[in-house]
């Protein structure tokens, strides 16, 4: 049997899956991690069911099944973005928290930009295209929910990765923490899908077919740019295998009490700190 490369990067991808489960069930980490781990079972399941489906189903249930899958996927990717942010900037580890004044500000200036990117970055179905077969109308619809949803996601990663960069230390997660790594992850694979995107659609638009030869030329082209976004895929995986395997580091932001005040490692009290002075001075053993 001989294997081609979509096929070797697919058993890599999903093995990747498969052990970050075991290593964030293991690791004890989904009780911080509840979206992130969710999310990334879901991927599992659906990079399987799209290899197991695929040609054993009509094209419109395939269809179905598939954009459905990247649908949900949006979801929890968004969810996985707010637990990132919670987990960092409402955690008062340091004993700072983000105001509602500047919660809302950040999220109203960062939708801003998406709605203003993703509304650029086209193509949008036209009015004709949309109530030419109204019964495939749903279908259209999920569709395109999936796909701007996976390109507003891969915004939303890169701005949210950049202010936990920025602002993260200050709120007592550093760049060696669990939410830096997965969020460095996830905008490392958002500036690839990005940039796939981006040259896909030039090429699209730029490029008149005038022979098969180069039909089949730019389909191989097509074919070599999401291998590469796959690879990037396994090699984000194999990151967070690696970090989320290992404790994040201790230090003076890692002790907080609970009224926000860090609690600094230093030497041990002496014993008889806490021993009467009149204990102290009965007992031998205590004297020089």
């Amino acid at each position: 049997m001989h294997w081609n490369i979509e096929q070797i990067l697919w058993t890599l991808v999903l093995t990747a899956h498969l052990i970050l489960l075991i290593v964030l069930l293991g690791r004890d980490r989904v009780g911080r991690f509840p979206w992130f781990t969710s999310a990334i079972g879901l991927s599992a399941v659906c990079l399987l069911a799209d290899h197991l489906l695929h040609g054993k189903l009509t094209t419109l249930a395939f269809y179905w099944q598939s954009y459905t899958g990247i649908a949900l996927e949006d979801i929890l990717g968004l969810a996985v973005l707010l637990e990132l942010v919670r987990h960092v900037f409402f955690s008062r580890r340091t004993g700072l928290i983000v105001k509602p004044a500047g919660w809302i500000g950040w999220t109203l200036f960062l939708v801003a930009i998406n709605a203003a990117a993703i509304w650029y970055f086209g193509p949008w179905p036209s009015w004709q295209a949309l109530h030419a077969d109204p019964k495939q109308l749903p279908l259209l619809f999920v569709v395109l929910f999936a796909m701007k949803g996976q390109l507003c996601i891969a915004l939303f990663a890169v701005e949210v990765a950049l202010l936990l960069r920025i602002f993260g230390k200050r709120f007592g997660f550093g760049w060696r923490s669990h939410a830096q790594q997965i969020a460095l992850g996830l905008s490392t694979y958002a500036v690839g899908f990005l940039a796939v995107q981006v040259i896909t659609e030039s090429i699209k638009r730029t490029v008149h077919l005038t022979s098969r030869e180069q039909y089949e030329r730019i389909v191989h082209l097509f074919t070599n740019l999401d291998n590469a976004r796959f690879a990037l895929w396994f090699l984000v995986l194999l990151w967070w295998i690696i970090w989320l395997w290992r404790d994040e580091p201790t230090g003076p932001s890692a002790f907080v009490l609970a009224k926000g005040e860090p609690v600094l490692p230093g030497p041990p009290p002496p014993l008889e700190a806490g021993i009467p002075e009149a204990d102290r001075q009965s007992d031998p053993d205590l004297h020089d």
